[in-house]
């Protein structure tokens, strides 16, 4: 009956509503992470470091091959309003910068490696690799232990387990791959359990040759891949929640120079973090560049509030037939869509 008589009102005022609420497009820059944490399960002051190395264990007992990355987190809901439902976000770009605070401890290689590259030379799968170095690498984060993206802080436990003795498989949060049922698998380990998994991007730079050592103060680029279905949802969920993270990891080999061979000599590349002050006083801290387009909830026309306001502006939408107002997502505009907007609204 309310429903009734909210629709007759509206559709005998409809020659005074005025204007209308569309799908909007959010283009921002988030200058500084709200996390930037080096996930290593010997880390001394987590949270806290000035910089973030990132390495490889390969086929060391009790370490990921993964061993040490590097978490980002970037709130977004200065840009973008967050809490429409994950389906009413399309992103449609997504740019991670980084910025290197090791003077030349690394190859720079722009192109993905083969992942047999990474075996044991004795392997028979072991296939050389092409070119020089290692990529660096962005993945999805996955969370365990009862942490998640709205529970983890730069703070949190690297585990529920203790560092001693050391434990492969622990992390709370890992560079992960989403699978169609958005479900995180950990690639911390890929190279003893022989998964392929493709990044969502590998760092650009300009200012480096590949093949070359990389100086100090480059910045990488990580323009992210978002033409999978698993990977747009990700995203969107992050929108919609607010904070979006991933991280940024590589197989450089913990021991040995710049082009994997010798022993400890510390080859491999480390990032300036916010708390750096260098840093601070240089602009040299990751950030995060996006496009959105939000689709409207029961905020239909995205002021901050649920009130009267947004049942005029959906039903000018509704009767006009705009793809907007398709507002269960099934591709048409019709009273289902009416149906589901009023559940929507009642409900806040």
């Amino acid at each position: 009956m309310m429903r009734t008589r909210v629709l007759a009102g509206i559709l005998a005022a409809q020659s005074l509503i005025q204007g209308a609420a569309l799908a909007q497009s959010f283009t921002a820059t988030v200058p500084v992470p709200a996390i930037d944490r080096w996930v290593y399960p010997f880390a001394s002051q987590p949270g806290f470091e000035p910089t973030i190395p990132i390495f490889a264990a390969l086929r060391e007992p009790g370490f990921d091959d993964r061993d040490a990355q590097f978490l980002l987190a970037f709130d977004t809901v200065a840009g973008t309003p967050a809490g429409l439902g994950s389906e009413r976000y399309i992103v449609q770009r997504l740019t991670v910068t980084a910025v290197i605070a090791n003077d030349e401890r690394f190859i720079y290689d722009p192109t993905p490696d083969a992942l047999e590259s990474s075996y044991d030379p004795e392997d028979p799968e072991y296939i050389a690799d092409a070119d020089l170095g290692k990529p660096i690498e962005l993945f999805a984060a996955g969370f365990r232990n009862g942490q998640s993206l709205a529970t983890f802080t730069e703070t949190s436990p690297f585990s529920i387990f203790p560092p001693f003795p050391p434990r492969e498989g622990v992390r709370s949060v890992f560079a992960a791959v989403y699978d169609e049922n958005d479900t995180a698998a950990d690639i911390s380990r890929q190279v003893r359990q022989k998964v392929q998994a493709s990044p969502l991007a590998i760092g650009q730079t300009l200012d480096v040759q590949p093949g070359d050592l990389v100086p100090a103060g480059t910045t990488f680029t990580f323009d992210i891949d978002l033409s999978t279905e698993p990977a747009q949802r990700y995203f969107a969920r992050a929108f919609d929640h607010g904070r979006l993270a991933v991280i940024i990891t590589s197989l450089h080999p913990a021991s040995g120079g710049p082009d994997g061979g010798g022993g400890g000599t510390g080859f491999y590349p480390a990032f300036f973090s916010k708390e750096n002050a260098v840093a601070q006083a240089n602009g040299l801290i990751a950030s995060l560049e996006y496009e959105v387009v939000a689709y409207p909830g029961a905020d239909f026309n995205l002021d901050g509030g649920v009130d009267g306001a947004d049942i005029e502006a959906f039903f000018l939408a509704w009767e006009a037939a705009e793809q907007h107002a398709d507002f269960n997502l099934d591709g048409g505009v019709d009273g289902a869509d009416v149906a589901a907007f009023f559940e929507a609204w009642e409900n806040g």
